[in-house]
């Protein structure tokens, strides 16, 4: 018997009621709460938004329903390893925060392109604007359809009508409300994320019978175990989830304009800043709630796994795990399921109106404007025109989220998709705030080549079928089960309905030893390595093309104040320097004159 659960009216009253909560936001916005007659006003929230509703968008926007969804799934077969993403953001985001964010401030950009334009030219701004539009309409969808994939298989919610309703109602309140609307949705979509984990915590930990119970299982399980070997075909160690998530920090947060536009949305460098710092706190504590989240699932199923079991359950993907846990947990619960359900979509509709906010801003402010004087003089038509985008944007994602409905898997090509751009995209950023080095032809051949090595590299592991064995898994207390421990992927229900998969695993195992070994790099590699890849692209271009020639002045806004302290620094230890060896010249001197009027 499959296991399909059909929400109650309760449910869905809680749903709808936070769908249309974050609509009223949008309207309540539009109506009172500013003029919006100016793109800064639109576009950037007038630039003097409270702290508490900008953490809380930060937090909320890149915790997507793949995070959400994707990572409990991935400790439950792997291990606790990926926890170590959770402790390599922090990192990454101090490092943003003092490193690039108050550059933004310095040249007083709209968009993080911008600042590309002044560094490196008109070209570099428009390949990487164009890239991130491309990046971020892909994006969008894959977010779009990750949960209503998962949840259509454990409850009675229509794909295709979920598809549309939750598309539309994020086009709707971030096309009126603009980024405040989107802020302050953000912070009821944050919440309602919270407190859905929060509560799938307490209903396992009940369910395990307390927390020793989940140690000494995951233990027994291999789950709580670290591999320090620096092995780039390993999925997780311990040092690629630490450098992963230290890379991500500092791009996602330093160099993106999904998150830019909120540290600009603050008044000075001073707030954005402190508002990044705190915001760690609540990203760290998600991230790795959802970590630890999958190790709790392993204590749960751990003598019966639902995938292996998929004739009773019906499930077959691990992405199906934490919404049939949902349900089956509290589907005897009136509105329970809902609330749950609702945070799960939140996570959705942030990260999608977010998206969208972005998309139009990007295309106003690094295409239409610097293209079309008319435009750039009229700011009503520069807000219709950003309203428009954004509208059509959301059109755009509901477009693709269907053609991806006959996909097998997306969270994999979402990660991968991010990133095998935003690795090379950073390295950009981090030699034109870093160093006074580099051109815009220098620097655009290094990023094609950067993007186009580490495309090569993410996606061909992709395709190439390359699966590492999971850790061991079990179904030997299932009803109706063959009783086996599996320790081997098992990718083909088929599989299941026999009594010898021997000839499955043999046919596996050979399969993989056939796969070319740069095909079977981790996808956590894939991000610091373009980040690597590219920065040596640059500098071996600049090295042919003239080292020696500075690109910017040593007082110019482009750089870090990080990097003019110790440019500083340099000078004056240099300038002792050469006033030491004047002085010990001039003496070295009288001491000669002094030996040879003692000799006369």
């Amino acid at each position: 018997m499959t296991f399909k659960y059909n929400l109650g009216v309760v449910d869905y009253v809680v749903i709808i009621t936070s769908l249309l909560i974050s609509t009223i936001i949008g309207i309540r916005l539009r109506s009172f709460g500013g003029k919006q007659q100016t793109t800064k006003e639109y576009l950037m929230a007038g630039k003097n938004m409270s702290m508490f509703p900008v953490i809380m968008s930060i937090a909320a926007t890149m915790i997507s329903p793949m995070s959400m969804l994707g990572n409990p799934a991935e400790t439950y077969r792997y291990g606790i390893q990926l926890c170590m993403m959770s402790f390599g953001i922090p990192f990454g985001m101090v490092l943003a925060s003092y490193v690039i964010i108050p550059v933004y401030f310095q040249c007083g950009v709209s968009t993080s392109y911008e600042f590309l334009e002044l560094r490196f030219g008109k070209s570099t701004r428009y390949l990487v604007s164009a890239m991130f539009i491309l990046q971020m309409v892909l994006w969008m969808s894959s977010v779009l359809y990750s949960p209503v994939l998962a949840l259509n298989a454990v409850t009675n919610i229509s794909m295709e009508f979920a598809i549309v309703l939750f598309g539309a109602i994020c086009a709707f309140y971030c096309t009126i409300g603009g980024l405040k609307a989107v802020l302050w949705t953000d912070v009821l979509q944050a919440l309602l994320m919270i407190i859905a984990m929060m509560s799938l915590f307490v209903a396992g930990i009940k369910e395990t019978g307390g927390v020793g119970n989940i140690i000494d299982r995951a233990s027994e399980g291999e789950r709580l175990t670290f591999n320090f070997q620096v092995n780039p075909i390993k999925r997780y160690t311990f040092w690629n989830g630490l450098l992963y998530g230290i890379c991500y920090g500092f791009g996602a947060y330093g160099t993106s304009q999904i998150e830019i536009q909120r540290m600009l949305s603050l008044s000075n460098v001073k707030r954005a800043q402190a508002t990044l710092l705190i915001s760690m706190l609540p990203i760290v504590g998600i991230y790795l709630s959802l970590a630890v989240f999958g190790v709790v699932l392993y204590a749960i199923y751990y003598m019966c796994d639902p995938i292996l079991n998929t004739m009773e359950t019906g499930l077959t993907k691990y992405d199906q795990l934490v919404p049939y846990f949902l349900v089956s947990t509290f589907h005897s619960i009136p509105g329970m399921t809902g609330l749950c359900v609702a945070g799960i979509i939140s996570g959705s509709l942030s990260t999608v109106s977010s998206a969208l906010n972005s998309l139009a801003t990007v295309t106003v402010m690094d295409f239409i404007r610097p293209l079309s004087s008319t435009i750039r003089q009229s700011e009503t038509k520069s807000i219709f025109i950003a309203k428009v985008l954004s509208f059509s944007y959301g059109l755009v994602c509901i477009g693709v989220t269907f053609t991806l409905l006959n996909a097998s898997s997306i969270s994999q090509v979402g990660y991968l998709l991010n990133s095998s751009l935003e690795g090379p995209t950073t390295a950009v950023f981090a030699i034109g705030v870093l160093t006074r080095k580099g051109f815009g032809k220098s620097v655009l051949f290094g990023l094609l080549s950067g993007y186009a090595i580490t495309c090569w590299i993410g996606y061909s592991s992709l395709l190439s079928g390359y699966h590492e064995a999971p850790l061991p898994l079990n179904n030997s207390m299932c009803p109706s089960s063959l009783n086996i421990t599996y320790d081997f992927p098992v990718t083909s229900p088929t599989c299941l309905a026999v009594n010898n998969c021997s000839s499955a695993v043999t046919s596996y195992i050979d399969s993989n030893r056939d796969i070319f070994t740069m095909n079977k790099v981790s996808y956590l590699w894939i991000r610091p390595l373009g980040f690597i890849i590219t920065v040596c692209c640059i500098f071996i271009s600049i090295f042919v093309t003239g080292w020696k020639t500075d690109a910017i002045p040593l007082d110019s806004k482009c750089l870090s104040p990080v990097t003019r302290l110790w440019m500083k620094k340099t000078k004056e230890c240099q300038k002792n320097i050469e006033e030491h060896n004047l002085l010990m010249s001039s003496l070295s001197v009288g001491n000669v004159v002094n030996k040879t009027d003692e000799t006369a």
